[in-house]
């Protein structure tokens, strides 16, 4: 089993940016102001689960794929 750190993102092992990692005393994280898709959270380790955050850069690229396949598959879109 992968060892699980707080301050690292899940999906891809870089820095999540997560204020409360970083700070025991924060009360609040960038994470707090965005909406993580349920498939995103699927990708998710079940070991990691709950214990790290997703880092910005992976939620953007899964934004940024999702955009892609809807243009992709709507016949309207170009």
């Amino acid at each position: 089993m992968k060892e699980v750190h707080a301050a690292q993102c899940p999906l891809c092992g870089g820095p999540n940016h997560c204020a409360l990692a970083a700070d025991p005393n924060a009360t609040e994280c960038w994470c707090d102001s965005v909406v993580f898709p349920p498939e995103l959270l699927a990708r998710i380790p079940e070991d990691a689960a709950h214990r790290a955050c997703v880092c910005p850069r992976c939620l953007a690229q899964f934004e940024e794929s999702q955009r892609d396949s809807h243009s992709a598959s709507d016949p309207q879109s170009g």
